[in-house]
């Protein structure tokens, strides 16, 4: 009699010779699967070796297209939602590709946008012919645990001396995060195994706040919240029987205490960890407070870090009401801001190219044609976390989070003007998918 995974599979696969192909190819080859879980495991010291990842990732997606054959149909749920993420990248490339084409824009620019299509092009491939089983599931986990430390030791001795700039370097680790706490807090996995994830989270958060850079400061309050909402359901979801309601409030309560117990002696021990962020919000409320009681900017104050920031965006929000739909290219907006700061006094303008802000710097780009491009990839995040939510529960919370860090991230940076946030944008989306491959698939 044959096994319930057993028939799962021969329901996808009605005919003998392809089920039978599917369970004699499914495996990823060990020798690929633990070269990428090194190079993950490095990857937040080097933006080479992020971009090793990225590389082989596309590298073995096309052979695999090439060499291996078809085992899921393109209606399985979860290459049905890479195969509208893929589509996504596609929309907003050609989007972009035609704004920057109209103003004769450095087609490099755009390395963000085809490191996004390229590595769902192989994460479609990859997950219509190939799955991880539950041990390479562990790898793979390990190797994000094991990179969040890494993070953290980068963030102890360097701090904002990170190898790629602080902002999208930040940005990076939090994607980790974002799929590291979600595996921790949701899969069916030994205790010391998510104990162990859970902690390397939070060793990615304190990185973070190392790394002094607010705008990714936000993930403390995601990690709040998920791990609210689990709980919160979790009780909700048994409660009609109270032996077990009143036994998992008893173990989530001693773990709870354990928990703040040992972020208590880690803070007593390491006053660096929250004495850093503290001083950096501290010092951009400061810097907003000085610039709201003033009804203009003197020179010394827009040469703060917020103080320029907020004046480019005032500035700039006049010239892309001028050309609101194609916006001025990327052109005229560094040769726009380098004026802006020498009419205004200020060497910090003048030492940018760029307004601090994706979607402003877009806008002032590409108008509205631009902005289009930028929001496809959060509108389309959107819509597959909640299209996933009830099949692929951990993907989903995942691509919650990794869109909460994108957009929250970019609003005081242009983090698409930097290679190492789209590697590990595309890096971490690529393993938010692969490890969501259904269990009763990978047998």
């Amino acid at each position: 009699m044959s096994s319930p995974s057993t028939q799962n599979l021969a329901s996808i696969f009605p005919s003998p010779v392809h089920f039978d192909a599917f369970v004699e190819r499914s495996a990823w080859p060990k020798w690929v699967l633990l070269t990428i879980c090194g190079l993950l495991i490095a990857a937040p010291a080097s933006t080479k070796v992020a971009g090793a990842a990225w590389f082989l990732i596309v590298l073995f997606g096309l052979w695999a297209a090439l060499r291996i054959p078809i085992s899921l149909p393109i209606n399985h749920p979860l290459v049905h939602l890479s195969l509208l993420w893929f589509a996504t990248c596609l929309f907003a490339l050609i989007l972009k590709a035609i704004a920057t084409y109209y103003w004769a824009d450095p087609w490099g620019d755009r390395h963000v946008e085809v490191r996004l299509l390229l590595c769902a092009a192989a994460t479609f491939a990859l997950l219509r012919r190939l799955c991880l089983y539950s041990q390479q599931k562990i790898w793979l986990t390990h190797s994000l645990a094991l990179a969040c430390w890494v993070a953290l030791g980068v963030s102890c001795i360097y701090g904002r001396e990170t190898p790629s700039n602080a902002i999208p370097w930040a940005a990076g680790v939090s994607f980790f995060v974002c799929i590291l706490l979600p595996l921790s807090m949701l899969s069916n996995i030994k205790r010391w195994q998510r104990t162990g994830w859970f902690f390397s989270s939070l060793a990615g958060v304190v990185a973070i706040l190392l790394s002094q850079s607010r705008g990714s400061y936000g993930i403390v309050l995601w990690v709040i919240l998920f791990s609210s909402v689990v709980v919160i359901k979790k009780f909700i979801k048994q409660r009609k029987n109270s032996d077990v309601v009143w036994l998992n409030f008893g173990s989530y309560l001693s773990g709870a205490a354990a928990t703040i117990v040992f972020a208590i002696l880690i803070l007593v021990s390491f006053p660096r960890i929250y004495e850093v962020p503290l001083l950096r919000v501290q010092d951009a409320i400061l810097e907003f407070r000085g610039l709201s009681t003033q009804p203009s900017f003197s020179s010394k104050e827009i040469n703060t870090s917020v103080g320029a920031r907020i004046h480019m965006w005032r500035a700039a929000l006049k010239e892309i009401a001028n050309a609101p739909l194609l916006g001025h290219g990327s052109k005229a907006r560094i040769a726009w801001i380098h004026q802006l700061g020498i009419t205004d006094g200020s060497d910090t303008i003048k030492s940018v190219h760029h307004l601090h802000s994706d979607i402003l710097t877009t806008l002032f780009d590409h108008g509205m044609l631009g902005l289009f491009s930028y929001l496809s990839f959060g509108i389309s995040l959107a819509w597959i976390a909640l299209k996933g939510m009830r099949t692929h529960a951990i993907l989903s919370w995942s691509l919650i989070g990794m869109l909460w860090m994108h957009l929250t991230s970019g609003l005081t940076n242009v983090n698409f003007g930097h290679n190492y946030y789209g590697v590990m944008f595309a890096l971490s989306l690529f393993i938010a998918w692969i490890q969501s491959m259904d269990q009763e698939v990978c047998i």
